[in-house]
């Protein structure tokens, strides 16, 4: 096989390849951005980067349907019980299920819990880990966006 002809056909997969990298960091910066929205204690900032239909499961099974539910709740959740905590989110994983599609896995570390709300593991140090997982799309209106995630809490 010919150099020319190696060279053209090596091309769409670098383009490929270039592709998924910039995808990649382009969903790691909007999960990385939830730290941000937490720290500031805004539901909406969480919640900006859902699609306006797109479902999540938090940690007690409740499910919301939409993206304005969520960042109801998570106003209500920011500004209540977890209040002046902090959260660090570690992308474990970022999976790409073709061209417009992604399955994102992190682990969450709340910290600075003033009291740890009923149901949720206590260790006593203010802490709590949990495994959240995104499933993502992309359109050429938005982007990348949350179609759907699904929190779990790490028991110790």
């Amino acid at each position: 096989m010919s150099g020319k002809l190696l060279s053209l056909l090596a091309l769409p997969l670098a383009a490929l390849i270039s592709s998924a990298g910039a995808d990649e960091g382009e969903i790691q910066r909007i999960l990385e951005a939830k730290e941000a929205a937490w720290e500031a204690g805004d539901g909406e900032a969480w919640a900006r980067d859902y699609q306006e239909d797109a479902g999540l499961v938090n940690l007690f099974g409740t499910r919301f349907g939409d993206r304005a539910t969520n960042a109801r709740r998570h106003t209500e959740v920011l500004q209540g019980p977890f209040a002046g905590s902090s959260l660090s989110m570690d992308v474990q994983d970022i999976s790409m299920l073709g061209e417009d599609r992604a399955f994102a896995e992190a682990v969450l570390r709340v910290s600075d819990i003033a009291s740890m709300p009923a149901g949720l593991p206590d260790r006593g140090d203010g802490v709590l880990y949990t495994r959240m997982s995104f499933l993502l799309e992309r359109d050429d209106h938005h982007g990348w966006q949350i179609r759907f995630g699904h929190n779990t809490v790490v028991h110790p």
